[in-house]
């Protein structure tokens, strides 16, 4: 089970701390993480954290003044794999716990952002290869062009998964690879509407070192 803050003030105490420790690389002080919370005393900052102390969230270095680790990883969820081919990886951003989290800036968790691995090579035009890292943006609709999780529904909310460049066309959807080897999807737009839709919007690629 998450452990979670208990109470408001130590809620928003623990987000600024982990916001700022993404933004600045450096944990805040004691009279910072006050101002946040709009709290003056440093009494009863040093008692908030305690409590997440004694709640495992953070740990605090004596002597330091910015002496707090989080104990806790934060980042955004990889929830899966998506193919950079056929449509063969189930995926399912609702699903269940995530297999890791991807340390990410503070902007991609504002966007409510999930991470895919990627499995193929269809996309290495665009200098997407497989074992890498896509952040998807949540949303239902996109522009021409936009490159885009796209799933072909099978009886739920889940499906067969692929990334691709989105592109309408009359009576017809294009899902275009980025690959001259590798044959673009195209969905007659009746059956598009039906059976097809757009989980979210590539935003940024993480290759691991």
């Amino acid at each position: 089970m998450k452990r979670e803050p208990k109470d408001s003030l130590q809620h928003k105490a623990y987000a600024f701390i982990v916001e700022f420790i993404q933004a600045q690389g450096m944990p805040p002080t004691i009279r910072e993480i006050g101002r946040a919370v709009n709290v003056e005393s440093t009494g009863h900052i040093n008692h908030i954290l305690r409590m997440l102390e004694k709640q495992g969230l953070i740990e605090r270095q004596k002597g330091r003044s910015r002496g707090i680790k989080l104990i806790r990883p934060t980042g955004i969820p990889v929830t899966g794999a998506i193919a950079a081919g056929r449509p063969i990886d189930v995926f399912d951003q609702t699903c269940q716990e995530p297999l890791e989290l991807l340390p990410t800036t503070g902007e991609f968790q504002k966007a409510n952002a999930f991470a895919l691995v990627v499995r193929g090579r269809s996309m290495i035009e665009e200098c997407i290869c497989d074992g890498d890292y896509v952040i998807i943006r949540p949303q239902r609709t996109c522009e021409n062009g936009d490159i885009v999780v796209a799933t072909h529904l099978q009886g739920g909310t889940s499906g067969s998964a692929t990334l691709k460049r989105f592109f309408q066309e009359q009576d017809q959807v294009r899902l275009q690879p980025a690959n001259a080897e590798v044959n673009p999807i195209v969905i007659h737009k009746s059956t598009w509407d039906q059976e097809w839709e757009v989980q979210g919007k590539v935003i940024a690629i993480f290759r691991p070192c």
